[in-house]
């Protein structure tokens, strides 16, 4: 386990933040290991299960807890790296004792840790990444991903020629298939009646850039012209580079990769939520909640998931209304990504027309493949379901 602590320092300058929390930057470089000595009074604290110099979920989180040191530079800030499930109990009570009020452990598996630890230290607020419960001084906070993802379908569905576009996915978890069954809904939508399909690919891994720079080449090779990853190594974007083709990062903005090949990159915007709630904590308004967002009613807004910025030499503006209409009707109607018509990989209406699936079933049910997706899922879809479909036929 290591930890690491920035201290406040007052100077007076003009702050440029960072457009977004997932900017253009490379994973931190490593001063070192063991207790820091500094910053003994830090307000927030962090807990990492990964180490912060690859590229992973923890990285995502750091580049948050930078923005947040941006944004917010009377604020210190403290983190502790790669700690257990087995772990996170003592460095969860270390931290408190130490005087962090305000801790955000950045993964579910500390879930456990954070709910004994809390009743505790009531006069410390705790957060969980995608956490499993909320108490008095405890929160948990996530997004609706899948949201961005279909916005992102209708960019790949436009921008594909060889109506093949490439997934390089991680693991057959409902969360990824949920991901990939959004983006492929919206990019038939987008070219309804073409036959435009989504290959996937498994690395079985997050975290395997050899796994995820064969997985690409295949995808190329099998005449997918857009690649859109789910991992959290660049090689992807690089392998598209290489090719000729374009990409779609994921988790951080990945354009500095691939700098002619890049859309865009679907992004997780964790420094927006940890400003947002530093803020709420120092104005004396922090509040349990279990926070699930929602995209932004604008590109590059205010939002716990967005695209990554980009010009319109890398996606025409010319292709910018549906996605916008789609981020509008998230946020001010009842309408969501996943709404029916939704036919599975066999063909069959599985949720018709205005129908909704649950919230629990997107998250932690959907182990099938939607229609137009080519590659293999665990599960099976629902039974097929007599109601309206699609409301064009085609021949």
């Amino acid at each position: 386990m290591k930890i690491r602590r920035y201290v406040t320092v007052f100077i007076f300058l003009i702050m440029v933040p960072m457009a977004l929390a997932g900017c253009d930057q490379a994973p931190a470089e490593n001063t070192g290991g063991g207790e820091a000595q500094s910053g003994s009074g830090s307000t927030v604290a962090f807990v990492y299960a990964d180490n912060i110099e690859d590229y992973n979920w923890s990285y995502l989180h750091e580049i948050g807890r930078q923005y947040l040191a941006e944004q917010l530079p009377d604020v210190s800030t403290t983190y502790v790296e790669e700690v257990t499930a087995e772990d996170a109990e003592q460095t969860l009570r270390d931290l408190a004792d130490e005087g962090a009020k305000l801790i955000f452990a950045t993964s579910p598996i500390f879930s456990d840790a954070v709910l004994a630890v809390a009743p505790d230290y009531p006069e410390t607020y705790f957060e969980v990444a995608q956490g499993t419960e909320t108490a008095d001084n405890v929160a948990t906070y996530d997004g609706r991903m899948y949201q961005a993802f279909y916005l992102m379908g209708g960019y790949t569905g436009e921008m594909t020629e060889s109506g093949i576009i490439g997934f390089i996915a991680p693991e057959p978890t409902p969360e990824v298939i949920s991901h990939i069954n959004a983006l492929t809904l919206s990019s038939r939508l987008i070219r309804t009646c073409e036959d435009i399909t989504v290959h996937v690919k498994w690395t079985n891994s997050w975290t395997d850039s050899e796994a995820d720079s064969a997985a690409a080449q295949e995808l190329v090779d099998e005449g997918a012209d857009v690649l859109i990853q789910h991992t959290y190594s660049p090689a992807v974007q690089e392998v598209a580079e290489e090719n000729g083709v374009r990409s779609v990062g994921y988790g951080f903005d990945m354009r500095e990769f691939a700098p002619t090949a890049n859309l865009t990159s679907v992004v997780w915007q964790w420094g927006w939520y940890y400003t947002r709630r530093v803020q709420d904590y120092l104005d004396g308004e922090w509040e349990s909640e279990a926070y699930m967002g929602s995209v932004s009613t604008q590109n590059f807004g205010r939002g716990i998931i967005d695209l990554a910025p980009y010009t319109y030499d890398q996606i025409p503006q010319i292709l910018e209304a549906p996605p916008m209409k789609w981020r509008v009707s998230y946020n001010e109607t009842n309408k969501d990504a996943m709404d029916g018509p939704i036919y599975a990989q066999n063909g069959d209406l599985v949720l018709a027309n205005r129908e909704q699936f649950e919230d629990d079933y997107i998250f932690n049910g959907m182990d099938w493949f939607v229609q137009g997706v080519v590659g293999d899922a665990p599960g099976t879809p629902p039974e097929a379901v007599e109601g309206t479909g699609a409301s064009i036929a085609c021949s």
